[in-house]
């Protein structure tokens, strides 16, 4: 330290306060670090069960179309039979608008084929169900992984800018006490000077006084 007590309490309130800035920095990066940590890995374990999900509904398109086809095929047989059945009920009354036997043939056919499309819609309508919460679940899940990813963008971005603050404030503070280092330094030149001449001048004296007492 220097000659100047006030320099140099000044020089190392400096110190400390630099001291007081890293460590500070050191704390929150490793709180910022963890919390990172925690959301990468919690990205990745809800990325692992989309994945699944995901595998599960592979035939969830086709199977929706399928069931899609089969209500439409279901409404158009309801149409027809009702039609036929209209048709059967006015041939029974009145023989010259047509043969009620070949109607009711084609009724038949027509109810044979409504049975087995209601059969295979119930069939394939739990597993569709099923699929459709999956795919609910599956979209759910993907807005939270975007949430999370969004998220760890935003914690990257605050650990640059708290990094870029620390070293301005760092820069800052490393100026300052290079400033009071070289002013210190100079103060110490300044005296050493002038405890030379001081001396100096001293040796002078007795020189004289020495003269003086012959």
């Amino acid at each position: 330290l220097g000659v100047n007590p006030d320099e140099d309490i000044a020089l190392l309130d400096k110190l400390l306060e630099l001291q007081h800035i890293d460590q500070e920095f050191a704390t929150e990066a490793i709180k910022d670090r963890e919390q990172l940590n925690q959301v990468e890995g919690e990205i990745e374990a809800q990325e692992q069960i989309l994945l699944q999900l995901k595998d599960n509904m592979k035939g969830y398109h086709n199977l929706k179309d399928k069931f899609e086809a089969m209500m439409i095929e279901i409404q158009s047989l309801e149409v027809e039979k009702a039609s036929l059945a209209k048709q059967l009920e006015s041939a029974q009354i009145d023989p010259s608008k047509g043969c009620s036997k070949a109607i009711k043939k084609r009724l038949d056919d027509v109810e044979s084929k409504l049975a087995r499309a209601r059969s295979e819609t119930r069939k394939n309508q739990q597993m569709y169900r099923k699929l459709e919460q999956e795919a609910q679940k599956a979209k759910v899940l993907q807005q939270k992984i975007e949430q999370l990813k969004q998220g760890k963008i935003a914690l990257m971005k605050k650990q640059r800018e708290a990094a870029i603050r620390h070293r301005e404030s760092t820069d800052a503070k490393t100026r300052e006490i290079e400033s009071l280092k070289r002013k210190e330094k100079k103060t110490g030149q300044k005296m050493t000077k002038l405890e030379a001449e001081v001396q100096k001048q001293k040796l002078n004296l007795e020189k004289r006084k020495m003269f003086c007492d012959k």
